[in-house]
C-alpha cells in the first residue's frame, strides 16, 4: 500500500492539469477498492477564486449525477452535511446508524447503493482561510473492508495529497491566466468597505444618505464585476485583490 501512496505522490506532483491529477487519484483509490469518486468544494475557495460546488471532479455515473441535481439532493445529502463537522474519514454505514437520520436521507443513501455506490466513505478536507472541501468515495463492486482503520488512513493520506496538488495546480492556473482588470467605482468601493465593517444595507443607507434600493444596486453591480454570488465572497475578493482596504 505504501508503494501506491509513494507512486501517487510522485506522479501527482508532476501532473500538468487538474484532469490528469484526478485520473491519477482515481487509479490510486481504485487500488484501495474505491473506484467511484466525487470531489466537491464545500465552501468558496477565495485563494484560487473558485466558488463552492458539488462534483467539481467526479466519475460517478451520469445517471446518478443527473438524479442528484434534478432532485436537489445537495440540500439533504447526509454525507455532504457531515463533511462540515467530521474530524476525519467516516463511513456511510455509520451515518445510517444515527437516530437523527430522516426517512428522506435514508432513502437517498439506499438509492445510492442501488446506483452502484457501495461501501462508501467521506473524507473532509480543510484548506486555506477556512475553506472546506470533501471527497466521497465508493465501490461499484462492493466488498471493501471499510472497517479496516489502516485502509481508511491510507485513503485519507491519498486525499490530502490530492487536495494539496489540486490547490497547487489551481494557483498555477491563476498565475498563467491573463490578468483580468476589475475596476470598482468610488461609490462601489466605499459601500463594500462598509460591508466589510459589518454594516447592513440599511445602516449604509443611513450613513451615505442614499436609499436602500440604491445601496443594493451598487452592491449587485460590484458583485457582478467580482464574479461573486454573495456579499461576503465579494468583500473577500475585493480585499484579496487590493481593491478595498478596511
Amino acid at each position: 500500500m505504501w508503494q501506491t501512496i509513494g507512486k501517487f505522490i510522485e506522479e501527482s506532483n508532476r501532473a500538468e492539469t487538474v484532469e490528469q491529477l484526478f485520473e491519477l487519484y482515481r487509479e490510486a483509490m481504485t487500488d484501495l477498492g474505491f473506484d467511484r469518486l466525487v470531489f466537491s468544494l464545500m465552501t468558496d475557495h477565495t485563494t484560487i477564486q473558485r466558488n463552492a460546488g458539488h462534483g467539481i471532479l467526479v466519475n460517478y455515473s451520469e445517471d446518478w449525477m443527473k438524479h442528484y441535481v434534478e432532485n436537489n439532493c445537495e440540500i439533504y445529502d447526509p454525507v455532504r452535511r457531515n463533511m462540515y463537522v467530521a474530524p476525519g474519514v467516516f463511513t456511510w454505514d455509520k451515518l445510517m446508524e444515527r437516530p437523527i437520520m430522516t426517512d428522506m436521507q435514508r432513502g437517498f443513501m439506499n438509492d445510492g447503493k442501488d446506483a452502484g455506490l457501495n461501501d462508501g466513505i467521506g473524507i473532509p478536507l480543510r484548506g486555506p482561510r477556512g475553506a472546506i472541501a470533501g471527497v466521497g468515495a465508493a465501490s461499484s463492486a462492493g466488498g471493501v473492508e471499510i472497517g479496516n482503520k489502516d485502509l481508511l488512513s491510507y485513503a485519507y493520506l491519498l486525499a490530502q495529497q490530492f487536495y494539496a496538488a489540486y490547490l497547487q495546480r489551481e494557483m498555477q492556473r491563476l498565475e498563467t491566466e491573463p490578468a483580468v482588470t476589475i475596476k470598482l467605482t468610488d461609490r462601489e468601493q466605499e459601500i463594500l468597505k462598509w460591508c466589510a465593517r459589518g454594516k447592513t444595507r440599511g445602516e449604509i443607507s443611513d450613513i451615505l444618505s442614499l436609499s436602500e434600493h440604491t445601496i443594493d444596486a451598487y452592491i449587485r453591480a460590484a458583485l457582478k464585476k467580482l464574479d461573486a454570488n454573495n456579499t461576503t465572497l465579494g468583500v473577500l475578493k475585493a480585499l484579496h485583490m487590493g481593491l478595498i482596504q478596511i
